[in-house]
């Protein structure tokens, strides 16, 4: 983690009309799906850990931390299949706790078997025989998996829960306690044979996080882009934990929008929880290739959006910036005007990335049914970013330009010796690398580095990205180095 880290472990416009939400569950489904439930703290998130082989999702010994639908991909004995953690059934918190709950029905609908966790330590308990009677009602393949049974006297009190009308099986996800046995009887009990072989475990398509603090919009943007309550929106801060992977085509082309907790400062963060989400939203950075910086146009930019926006920088992301509730200023002109100026003085640094102004509103906008505008003009910047990340220069094209930059504003001496800039080229891309070999190395000054990367930028078109500019001095050719042996010797 950069020296950034430490600092956090956290209108106008077209109306969207080009994006198309990824397909549901059961449209052209090639492996099953397989949705764990139950009531909080009974260690779904854990189990769904176990079962993936990695710590996706959070895990704390409180309810209420998984919130959203969380997908994996599971990979045993040369079959597969999809699991997906829901957050806790609360029947008796009607404000988040009934969003959770719309998550959690939404993934049993899906599903072709469900794993209804209870706790072995709780035996069954009121809320367990409720959501027994829902799963009841879904017609689903239900397997109870009573958890925390971590010694065969827990095993043998576990046998209580066949008063729920399923099969039990008696496991430990924290410690792996029959969990090959849980893998076989998934497998034996899906709808659909599982595929034969191991299924990737990662989306494909231009990766896009969408960043920024809490409460700036970035669940109802994806809501709006997906066009249905995919990730839960609440006015309380923090409430997305895990970062969500959710597939998407724009334009025919596929993207993966990756929601992630809302990052406050360090000293603001006062859980454990939220620490970890905030940690898991950094390393979020570590495999995207877009950063979609949200900023609550209301605010404007702080200097946490500086931070966020600078470690993407330095971590060789390319950055769009989204002022997103555009509809709160754009009423006001000159507010407006100074919103934009704010933006563009304050990231800088980002080199000219594309500033976009976006809002949701009307009734359902939480619930991706609002009315959008800009979110279109959004994903297309995203994509322009995404190729100048990755695009290759031709050495042809490099040297022509550099020569023109060269015959514009010749580079200044170096001591007092005249500085030839010879040849260029791209040696890497993501982000681009470019390589100038002159007549001496490091001859350069900063401000005329800065004059060929404006040059570079703006020929390619280079917006939100960070390039390199490294100089380096002419290698000796072989008479040279004979030379210099010679006379070293005498």
């Amino acid at each position: 983690m950069s020296e950034h880290d430490d600092e956090l472990v956290e209108g106008p416009g077209e109306e969207f009309t080009e994006g198309e939400p990824a397909p549901s569950a059961d449209a052209g489904r090639r492996t099953s799906v397989v949705a764990i439930v139950g009531r909080p703290n009974v260690g779904k998130s854990t189990l769904f850990n176990r079962l993936v082989g990695a710590r996706r999702a959070i895990v704390e010994d409180r309810p209420g931390v998984t919130r959203d639908r969380l997908y994996g991909v599971v990979n045993h004995d040369g079959k597969s299949y999809v699991i997906v953690d829901t957050g806790g059934l609360d029947f008796e918190d009607e404000s988040l706790g009934g969003q959770i709950r719309v998550q959690a029905e939404i993934a049993i609908e899906e599903s072709d078997l469900i794993l209804f966790v209870v706790d072995a330590m709780d035996g069954i308990v009121a809320d367990d025989r409720e959501i027994a009677d829902i799963l009841r009602r879904s017609g689903r393949p239900v397997l109870v998996v009573v958890n925390k049974c971590d010694n065969p006297t827990l095993e043998i009190a576990a046998q209580g829960a066949h008063e729920l009308g399923f099969p039990i099986l008696a496991v430990s996800a924290a410690h792996g306690r029959n969990a090959v046995e849980l893998h076989d009887t998934v497998l034996s009990q899906v709808q659909q044979p599982a595929l034969e072989g191991a299924i990737a475990s990662t989306l494909v398509g231009t990766r896009v996080a969408f960043m920024g603090r809490p409460n700036a919009g970035k669940s109802s943007l994806i809501n709006a882009l997906l066009r249905e309550p995919r990730v839960i929106v609440n006015a309380e801060a923090g409430t997305t934990r895990d970062p969500i992977d959710l597939p998407f085509e724009f334009n025919k082309q596929p993207i993966v929008l990756i929601d992630t907790a809302g990052l406050r400062r360090r000293k603001q963060i006062e859980r454990a929880m939220e620490k970890l989400a905030a940690i898991k939203a950094i390393r979020t950075m570590e495999r995207t290739q877009v950063v979609a910086l949200i900023v609550d146009a209301s605010v404007g930019v702080t200097d946490q959006d500086q931070r966020l926006a600078r470690m993407a920088h330095e971590r060789g992301k390319g950055v769009v910036v989204c002022l997103n509730k555009w509809d709160l200023v754009a009423r006001d002109k000159k507010a407006a005007h100074a919103v934009q100026v704010q933006a563009e003085e304050e990231l800088q640094f980002l080199e000219r990335p594309y500033i976009i102004k976006t809002s949701i509103t009307g009734a359902g906008r939480d619930a991706g049914q609002g009315h959008a505008r800009g979110l279109g003009e959004l994903m297309e910047a995203c994509l322009l970013t995404a190729r100048a990340l990755g695009k290759h220069i031709s050495t042809a094209d490099l040297n022509a330009e550099l020569a023109a930059a060269v015959a514009e504003h010749s580079p200044p001496m170096f001591g007092p010796k005249p500085v030839k800039l010879l040849f260029a080229t791209q040696a890497e891309s993501d982000p681009p690398l470019i390589v100038i070999s002159a007549n001496h190395g490091r001859c350069l000054p900063a401000s005329y580095e800065r004059y060929l990367l404006r040059r570079f930028r703006t020929r390619w078109n280079l917006r939100g990205i960070p390039v390199r500019l490294v100089v380096r001095a002419r290698g000796r050719t072989n008479s040279e180095r004979g030379r210099g042996a010679n006379k070293t010797a005498e």
